[in-house]
């Protein structure tokens, strides 16, 4: 073995976060545009989820901040929703291994490492 060879610890764990519960006004939703026309909470759940979620068109349209109000059709919008961690796989342990290798830039998914051998 000539060349310089490396090892690393590596580490694998899960974070679930979530944003705070905003309340939903189904009969305001009924006036928007488009209009909220669904039974079920799956019905509700894919209007918000194509029409308002991450959707600037939704909050600029003036029916929509009009009938909703500018604050909760913003917060609907989940534009910055501040996130809480939840449950944390590190309270339970993780995953970890020791790779062996080189520091290379073209194995950017590897963390610019080129693992030559790994034990995980």
């Amino acid at each position: 073995m000539s060349e310089k060879i490396y090892i690393r610890k590596c580490e694998s764990y899960t974070l679930w976060e979530a944003s705070e519960p905003i309340e939903v006004d189904v009969e305001k939703l009924r006036k928007c545009e488009p209009p909220y026309e669904g039974e079920t909470n799956e019905d509700l759940l894919n209007y918000i989820s194509e029409n308002v979620w991450n959707n600037d068109d939704w909050y600029d349209n003036e029916t929509n901040v009009e009938v909703y109000g500018e604050d909760e059709a913003y917060r609907l919008s989940m534009e910055e929703s501040d996130m809480k961690c939840y449950s944390d796989s590190r309270n339970k342990g993780c995953e970890n291994w020791l790779d062996i290798g080189v520091p290379n830039e073209e194995y950017r998914k590897m963390g610019s490492f080129e693992v030559k051998e790994t034990n995980g």
